[in-house]
């Protein structure tokens, strides 16, 4: 357990929610975090109005002003470039703790081809907020500009495990947001697949178990 290797060292797990996200989705994984003796907090931002560079602003600042010696992080669905996002803030001279471990569930780290299509009409952002254009494949304004985290990085993947996925739009296998294949970044300690779509994987007990692995093992 982190616990067990920080004995004299204080730490934290960031929970973070998703894009629409209210946070309470997150509370069964949060609790099985808890029962493990971690201290821990979910994340809530408005994802429908702030950028996510703004998120990653205030979440930076939080983090430094609570002081902990390490941090690790759980992030879902837009979650993951919020804390890639952070990590534009980070060098050798920066006051911040360690991160030590990084769990991405259901990540769209290389897009999502949803966000591309809606993408499309400029109304839309109107509608929902600034985050459907980070949200999508453009390697230059899309999921892909943000910086690849350098702490351990465990993924979590939703699958039908055919060769087509919950959204049959999409090529390939998927959750029905984000493509297999879109969810990775190339740099992952390890991956793991579960059949569940999008937003049922914060809710699924493997997944919860998988996520209690990797930040312990």
């Amino acid at each position: 357990m982190i616990i067990s290797l920080y004995a004299q060292a204080s730490h934290k797990i960031y929970i973070i929610h998703g894009y629409a996200g209210l946070g309470i989705e997150l509370e069964k994984i949060r609790n099985a975090i808890s029962q493990k003796g971690y201290t821990s907090e979910i994340f809530v931002y408005p994802s429908l109005t702030q950028d996510v560079d703004m998120v990653a602003n205030h979440l930076f600042s939080k983090i430094q002003q609570e002081n902990y010696d390490s941090v690790s992080f759980v992030t879902h669905s837009l979650g993951a470039l919020v804390v890639r996002s952070l990590y534009q803030h980070l060098d050798s001279t920066t006051n911040f703790p360690f991160i030590h471990r990084f769990v991405m569930i259901a990540s769209p780290n290389q897009g999502s081809p949803v966000a591309d299509f809606w993408n499309q009409f400029g109304f839309v952002k109107y509608l929902v907020g600034p985050n459907v254009g980070n949200l999508t494949t453009d390697t230059e304004t899309g999921a892909p500009k943000f910086p690849i985290p350098t702490c351990e990085v465990g993924l979590i993947a939703g699958i039908t495990g055919k060769n087509t996925g919950y959204n049959i739009f999409i090529i390939g296998d998927n959750d029905g947001l984000v493509p297999v294949k879109n969810a990775k970044m190339g740099i992952e300690k390890d991956v793991a697949y579960v059949k569940a779509s999008h937003v049922a994987l914060v809710l699924n007990n493997k997944v919860i178990k998988l996520v209690l692995d990797f930040l312990e093992n």
